[in-house]
């Protein structure tokens, strides 16, 4: 008698986020193999000055809104049955656009809604509290100045908003009962906004450990700037890049049969 053997099972890792997840794309290829089954497939809807909600623009560079992404419509017709986790991060970011905290709450909400349709556990990071009480005046103005030039907010709303988001996001994840992980004020130094560059490793074992996924010695891992910029050219699925639309087919990284990577 012939016997068939079943299918693999697929895993699905999605991460929604903005520079801090840009800047650890390839710490994460590093640490989430060793942690969740192979194959993986990597699904992600991030980019430096990302927003949840509206149009980003990031020097000469634009990308759409995270729900407006094609991430979602990929999603929905996926059919292959993967096990699915998903992290969302950086929510902080759209502070700085002046939006509010009812506005991004709402954002973040409608993207957990999208997410329960993969039937996978969720886990959503907080705000960094101990950088924005400790932030400096001039420290702020520089970050403003070069990642949001044109916004005007005043150190001290931004920090009253931190603290009313943060409870925001605690008091949803409550009442949607998915994983709320603090930011450990050590992830982060003199850039009161971007995780080490040394922590990154520690920073997605934490949050995949979160999610209930395989710890391992994560200081294995090796983390430089070399990672920080390997990813800096690759394309998502559309972007806008000097008033020029571009698009690429998906998945942009491939390594072997067993890990691949969408950017949306």
């Amino acid at each position: 008698m012939i016997t068939q053997d079943k299918p693999t099972q697929r895993h699905r890792l999605i991460v929604l986020g903005a520079s801090n997840v840009a800047k650890s794309l390839e710490v994460l290829l590093q640490v989430a193999p060793r942690m969740i089954p192979k194959p993986l497939d990597v699904f992600t809807a991030i980019g430096r000055g990302r927003s949840y909600g509206t149009r980003s623009l990031f020097l000469f560079r634009s990308l759409p809104g995270i729900l407006q992404s094609d991430l979602w419509s990929v999603l929905k017709n996926d059919e292959t049955g993967a096990k699915t986790t998903s992290v969302i991060t950086d929510i902080g970011n759209d502070l700085l656009y002046d939006r509010t905290v009812d506005q991004i709450t709402q954002w973040v909400s409608q993207c957990i809604d999208r997410l329960r349709a993969t039937e996978g556990p969720i886990a959503v990071t907080g705000i960094p509290l101990s950088c924005t009480r400790a932030l400096q005046a001039y420290k702020f103005l520089t970050m403003r100045t070069l990642m949001f030039p044109h916004s005007r907010l005043e150190l001290k709303t931004v920090q009253e908003r931190a603290e009313e988001l943060d409870q925001s996001l605690q008091e949803l994840a409550k009442a949607e009962d998915i994983t709320f992980v603090e930011q450990n004020p050590e992830w982060y130094g003199f850039d009161p906004i971007h995780w080490k560059q040394s922590r990154r490793p520690e920073v997605w074992h934490t949050l995949l450990s979160a999610l209930g996924h395989t710890p391992f010695d994560f200081q294995r891992v090796s983390s430089n700037f070399f990672h920080s910029m390997r990813h800096w050219r690759t394309r998502p699925a559309q972007r806008t890049l000097f008033g020029l639309q571009q698009t690429r087919v998906q998945p942009s990284i491939r390594r072997g049969n067993d890990l691949t990577v969408a950017l949306y």
